[in-house]
Order: structure tokens, then sequence, then C-alpha cells
């Protein structure tokens, strides 16, 4: 109950620990220009001329009506790379000297997916890459069940400008293109409660976020304990806490002569201890329990 108690209070006070997180973490900036996309709007600016300063959308063929101009190639390229295009075909007979800027007034081509154990799952459009502390503040944070996460992160991204997610794309299953996404795993314990940044990973525009309420990984409590059974393996925890939440010794435990099966890379082997020992204060003593540990508490000879 002690850890349970922990983890309960501490994602109740998640999204304050974000806000006060995301400031001191420095991220290089992507220097990739952002690249226009179908769905994109966009501000065209000429200046001294009204009637050419326009608000356009990109549609599905990846260009954007312009008055004179016609069809405007937009999808791939940057704002600028679509200024100079206009700048130049307007000086060509149309407007003496143009000056012409183009700017992203919504960004709608890149998107991502969130569900699972999240207050606010949902698409999402992004800009760009942004760290995953800030998406987890996007999102409302987690729910107390919250102890996993899978991002599916599709290895080859449109170069037209789109970055839609595998689960949104309804070519992705029917043209076999599961060898074409990657699953990243991210560790939200070590990230959310012992504030391991190396599990903050960059989220990027087409991924696909689901955040699950099991590890899927268990370990074993045996024997003479008033629950045995398999248990979710959450975070690293010690013998003797597992056995308090396997609901404690029964009154015939050998606590003295415990065993703990672990296999570490292909070789078993198996720990024996003390556990009325670690419960008189030699908690140096304790084991860590890893998923797939087996613990035993045998019977009292006695």
């Amino acid at each position: 109950m002690f850890l349970l108690n922990r983890m309960k209070k501490f994602y109740f006070v998640l999204p304050l620990a974000i806000a006060l997180l995301i400031p001191q973490i420095s991220f290089a900036e992507d220097k990739e220009p952002y690249r226009i996309g179908r769905e994109d709007v966009l501000d065209v600016s000429v200046w001294g001329s009204q009637d050419l300063t326009q608000t356009v959308t990109v549609s599905s063929d990846g260009t954007f009506s312009y008055p004179i101009l016609g069809n405007v190639p937009a999808a791939g390229l940057t704002p600028e790379q679509i200024a100079n295009d206009i700048q130049e075909k307007l000086a060509q007979g149309y407007v003496k000297d143009p000056k012409v800027s183009v700017t992203v007034k919504e960004y709608n081509s890149k998107k991502i997916l969130v569900f699972g154990e999240v207050e606010k799952p949902g698409l999402y459009k992004l800009k760009g890459k942004v760290p995953l502390l800030e998406l987890l503040f996007m999102v409302g944070g987690v729910k107390p069940d919250a102890k996993r996460m899978t991002v599916i992160r599709p290895l080859n991204v449109d170069q037209g400008g789109e970055a839609v997610p595998a689960a949104m794309d309804t070519t992705f299953a029917k043209e076999g293109k599961e060898d074409s996404a990657q699953a990243i795993d991210v560790n939200l314990i070590s990230l959310l409660s012992k504030g391991d940044l190396s599990q903050n990973v960059l989220i990027m525009p087409g991924d696909t976020i689901y955040v699950s309420s099991g590890s899927g990984e268990r370990y074993y409590v045996l024997g003479q304990v008033k629950n045995p059974g398999p248990y979710e393996w959450i975070q690293d925890i010690t013998v003797l806490e597992a056995i308090k939440l396997a609901g404690g010794p029964t009154d015939s435990a050998a606590l003295n002569r415990i065993n703990i099966r672990q296999n570490r890379g292909g070789q078993e082997q198996v720990i024996k201890l003390n556990v009325a020992d670690i419960m008189q204060g030699k908690k140096k003593d304790d084991v860590v329990i890893k998923p797939g540990d087996v613990i035993v508490v045998p019977e009292s000879w006695i």
C-alpha cells in the first residue's frame, strides 16, 4: 500500500512537476526549416498590393490557388521558397519589383495521435519536434494507472510535408508498411518518479503515442504469503516490499529461508535470504526484484 499511495500522490502533482521541469531542459533546435504540407494555411503578403495579399489553404494536390498565377506548388517547400517562387513569377510583367513574404497561419499537415491512459487523448497538430514532457503537459498529464508508453514512429515521413500517424494511415496495414515503422518504449516510471531525463524523448510529427496501464512484466511471490501469485512489475522493489504487497507472510512462513530464483542473461541462480534479519534492521541485505523473478516463502519446520 505504501508504494501505491506514493504513486497516487506523485501523479496528483504531475502537471505542476512537468511545468517546472520543461524550462530547465534544453534541446538542440531543429535546424530543418518547416516544409509546407497539405491542409496548411498560409498568409501570402505582397507589399503595396492588397489584392495579392491572400490567406490560402494548401489543397490535396499540394498546391494553392492564387490570383494571376493560378495553382502555386507548395507541398514540400519552405515558406521562403514559396515566397521566392511567387516573387519571380509576379516580376514577369505583373508587378514591378514585388516584395513577397509567406508565413504559416495554421500548421495542419503534421499530426500526432495520443491515446490510452492520458487525460486528453486525441489528435494533435505539431509545428515540429517537442520533448515528451512538453507533450504530456499538452495532453493534461497521464492518469494514475499509467505505467508504460510506446511510441510508433514511421521511418519514412512523407517528403511532401505531411506526417500522418500510422494508426490513421489507411494504407499502412493494407500495403504492408508495418516494417517501415519502429516502436520506441518509454519508461514512464523512470521519467516521472525518478527524473530520468534520458526517457524524455523527442516526439516527432507522425508519431502515434500509446500510454497503457501496465508494464506487461511480472514477478511472482509464492508459498507462505497471504496472497500468492503473479504481480505486475512496475519499478524496482525489494523482496521485503514484494512480500508486503502480497499481503505479508502467513503465520507458518519461514522468513529466514526465503529463496529468490532469478534469470540473468540466460543464467539461472537461486539467492537465499533471511527476511527476518532484514525486518530487524539489516536492510542492506535486501534484494531488488526484477521482472521474471520468483520469490518462494517456504513453510516453517516447526
